[in-house]
């Protein structure tokens, strides 16, 4: 089975984070996926360095758009790393795509990505508390340095239309789990 990364999972340092084999960048697999957009509206609570009030902070989504495409990865995963990868990513729901959405792949193996369906989890413009962490945009640039030019630049091009402050600082997940999964990664603790 596959998983489609379209933002922390293309950065190989984040990535690796949640599993317990070593990854290798040609494990990262460009694609397109044609029929969906990204968007800056999943709400995760977070909490910045220094301060005591947990913000929201605004990461990449996943939305349906037949009139669009989007780039990321794929990731080939065993059941196990599927399971952990579910801690990682807590809470958004875990979505099956078509293998005919992708542009120029032919795989009969099932791909799965992570989308916040929630709507108390989609923030819209207005709402207040709501920040894009610098460094989560950090972690994005830093991770596409390790892919072509075109497809940093059709990366870029997708999420760099901002409709939240972006704040400044270290922040780490509310929520314990997650934040191991995602934040201070992988420990085998058998």
């Amino acid at each position: 089975m596959y998983i489609f990364g379209y933002g922390s999972l293309v950065n190989i340092n984040s990535a690796q984070k949640s599993f317990k084999r070593v990854l290798k960048q040609e494990d990262f697999i460009p694609v397109v996926l044609k029929g969906f957009k990204k968007v800056w509206n999943s709400i995760e609570y977070i909490l910045f360095e220094d301060e005591k009030q947990i913000s929201n902070g605004i990461f990449l989504n996943l939305q349906k758009d037949e009139k669009s495409s989007t780039n990321g990865v794929l990731l080939h995963i065993s059941q196990e790393e599927f399971e952990l990868l579910k801690l990682r990513e807590k809470n958004y729901s875990c979505i099956k795509l078509n293998s005919e959405d992708f542009i120029g792949l032919k795989t009969k193996e099932k791909i799965y990505t992570f989308s916040t369906t929630n709507k108390e989890k989609i923030a819209t413009l207005g709402d207040e508390n709501c920040f894009i962490p610098k460094n989560y945009i950090f972690l994005l640039e830093e991770g596409l340095k390790n892919y072509s030019k075109e497809f940093q630049e059709e990366f870029v091009k997708s999420y760099s239309n901002y409709p939240f402050k972006i704040k400044e600082g270290t922040y780490k997940f509310s929520d314990p789990i997650q934040n191991r999964f995602a934040k201070d990664g992988f420990k085998d603790e058998s």
